[in-house]
């Protein structure tokens, strides 16, 4: 059994190192990581095959950021960034973004 470093533990626990690993761990694989975030939802209805894509360009200060906004089947927005929240506004899930990640986010490519 290996021993438990508490340093270790509380280096790891800090908010810019917690912060920084969570927002890399929940971008899913092959995500886009520049530009707008597109959002793509299908279904099926009558016999017809629905797609609909939503696309989120967010810009903070002026400056374009990545925000992975993404809207499911029953219009309510979710980021990976923050994973345990749903949100009815993408204004209200970008400032959510802002406020828990603002180094990440706050701005740039």
């Amino acid at each position: 059994m290996t021993a438990i470093d508490p340093e270790e533990v509380a280096a790891a626990a800090a908010p810019d190192s917690l912060g920084s690993y969570l927002a890399e761990l929940a971008r899913p694989a092959g995500e886009q990581t520049s530009g707008p975030v597109r959002s793509v939802r299908t279904t099926e209805h009558a016999g017809q095959r629905i797609t609909v894509t939503t696309t989120y360009d967010v810009v903070v200060d002026g400056k374009p950021v990545t925000a992975r906004l993404h809207v499911d089947d029953n219009g309510m927005l979710y980021s990976p960034g923050l994973p345990y929240h749903q949100f009815t506004s993408a204004l209200d899930a970008v400032r959510a973004l802002l406020s828990t990640y603002p180094d990440q986010v706050g701005g740039g490519a």
